[in-house]
């Protein structure tokens, strides 16, 4: 491995790891910079006192010695986090238990003092880390630059599908719309809810006729290649640890040309433009109503994904790595 200007020490394979350090590595290798990203941290990156490493959420007890253990050394350390990890709901109770264990909370606040500078998603997120380090750069999400030009293979038989992808963390967010989903659903014939991830139409008791399940999908650029839907869906119930999230569902659909459904709340309001790239649903019987109009008018579909589109292309990983620089080698 030759000398790196930045190593990304990745907490995940999943969709954090990829959009957060291996997306933003490709993005700084296209402005000139080495960049390697790994799970496991090589030597080259960790003896090169010349070499960034960019840390994902570090916290467990033997990663956050080495953390400690660069700092002392006068290393060059930024600390990535994408999630409000001092407020994740019980409904996700892996996580909660885990982020709730008090030496987790006291290595990940002992990180974040120690490291040069702190990248995160969301104002919000940079609101609360910045009590314990004030260098905290807010670097949007933003999707690989291919998907701004790829053609979802929808369905083209009469039956319109409505979508949403992700993992098994979003019970209270479907909460909120369950009924309100299933009744839709079951009024529409011609309609259909897929899921990709987690099964939540079963889960919210849909028909079976009226849904399809794709089982999770190991890598993000496939699980994008994956999405078929004409029209995308985003619950997401008002909640502190919603609030530090970040577009990203909203942005992967708009990307696709999809127009997206999603609830009011922050982060949607930020950037899903209302009755021009989607809706955002302040009531529960908006649910409905906008799933209605856009599912009886192929026009407004068409043009409110276009318009997603177009706003999307302004959020790919060529616009965005200026931000990463900046923040790791500024």
């Amino acid at each position: 491995m030759a000398d790196l200007d930045v190593f990304g020490w990745q907490a995940d394979e999943t969709g954090c790891g990829f959009y957060r350090i291996a997306l933003p590595a490709q993005g700084l290798n296209g402005l000139g910079h080495r960049v390697a990203h790994s799970m496991k941290m090589p030597s080259e990156a960790r003896d090169n006192p010349a070499t960034v490493i960019v840390g994902q959420r570090v916290c467990k007890p033997g990663p956050t010695e080495l953390w400690q253990m660069l700092a002392k050394q006068g290393r060059k350390l930024v600390l990535e986090i994408d999630d409000d990890l001092w407020n994740v709901d019980a409904s996700s109770p892996v996580a909660h238990e885990y982020f709730a264990r008090p030496e987790i909370r006291t290595n990940l606040q002992r990180n974040i003092e120690v490291s040069a500078a702190v990248t995160v998603t969301t104002e919000p997120l940079a609101e609360r880390v910045s009590a314990w380090n004030p260098n905290v750069h807010v670097v949007p999400n933003a999707v690989p630059d291919w998907l701004v030009d790829h053609q979802p293979a929808r369905r083209g038989d009469g039956t319109l599908t409505i979508g949403w992808g992700g993992s098994a963390t979003h019970q209270m967010d479907f909460e909120q719309a369950a009924d309100q989903l299933r009744r839709f659903l079951t009024r529409n014939p011609n309609t259909e809810m897929h899921c990709i991830g987690n099964d939540y139409a079963t889960w919210m008791r849909i028909p079976q006729d009226r849904a399809r399940f794709t089982p999770w999908v190991p890598g993000v650029e496939d699980f994008l290649r994956t999405i078929d839907y004409h029209i995308a869906i985003a619950p997401l119930r008002p909640h502190l640890f919603n609030s530090s999230k970040s577009f990203l569902k909203a942005l992967e659909a708009g990307a696709l040309g999809i127009p997206i459904v999603a609830s009011a709340v922050r982060p949607y309001e930020d950037y899903v433009q209302h009755g021009e790239t989607g809706f955002l649903v302040r009531r529960d019987h908006e649910w409905a109503r906008y799933l209605r109009q856009l599912t009886q008018d192929p026009g407004l579909r068409a043009a409110m994904g276009a318009a997603a589109r177009e706003q999307a292309r302004r959020h790919t990983i060529t616009q965005t790595a200026p931000l990463w620089e900046k923040a790791i080698l500024g």
